[in-house]
Parts: C-alpha cells; structure tokens; sequence
C-alpha cells in the first residue's frame, strides 16, 4: 500500500528515517540496505535525504520506511525510558532473532522487516 504522502511529508519523512538510522548506529551500508535503496547508491544520496531531500516515490522503499517506523515505534514503547536501547535490542541477538534482529532486515529484506515488526508489535498481526 503506498504512502501517499505530499512534497513536503516526503521531506520530513527523509529526515526522520535519517535519524532514526543513525540513532540506530547504522553505518551507511546498513542504511542503504534496509532502505533498499539501488546497489549504485552513492553514501552522500543519505546526507542529501537527511537534509530534507525527498524520500524516493518507490513502492518497495516505502514499504521499508514504514516497517523501520513501525519497528521504532515498537521499540520506543518497550524501551521508554532508555532511546540507546533500541540500537542495542537491533544488533543484538536474542531468544527469537539468535543471529540479530538487523541481520533478519539485512538478510530477508522487507519479509524481516515485517517479522521484525510483527514480535514487536503484537497489533500487527491483527491486520
């Protein structure tokens, strides 16, 4: 389902997934990856989202954008009092994702995404 969103929430959007991914610790081919962004991508392509430059009108990385605030959503809730530990539960392995969460994203693209999302918000399997 696409996003639908203006000129300008494509630019807050940007700058949003930007932050978050950084606060995340993610290196930039962490972030290229899970924004699905094309293999040709250039590093400074992230710098000009993050200033603001509008978020690709792409079905699959709008998917992807909307899984990573989903997930960060999921995290804010559970970790309320400490925003570092949403980096530390994505890097870290644990009962479900043994191998790490972010190498599920990494490795199953979109479909770790929604697994991801999916323990972490018990709601999404509502839909």
């Amino acid at each position: 389902m696409p996003l639908e969103l203006n000129y300008d929430e494509r630019c807050q959007l940007s700058v949003l997934i930007i932050e978050m991914l950084q606060q995340w610790r993610m290196s930039e081919d962490e972030q290229l990856a899970l924004l699905g962004m094309p293999a040709e991508t250039r590093p400074r392509e992230l710098t000009r989202l993050g200033r603001g430059a509008p978020f690709p009108e792409v079905s699959e990385q709008e998917q992807r954008a909307r899984h990573l605030l989903g997930i960060d959503e999921a995290l804010q809730v559970i970790f309320p009092h400490n925003r570092r530990m949403a980096s530390f539960w994505v890097r870290h392995g644990n009962k479900k994702f043994p191998e790490s969460p972010l190498t599920v994203m990494l490795s199953e693209g979109l479909a770790g995404m929604d697994r991801i999302w999916r323990h972490l918000d018990c709601t999404r399997n509502w839909e």
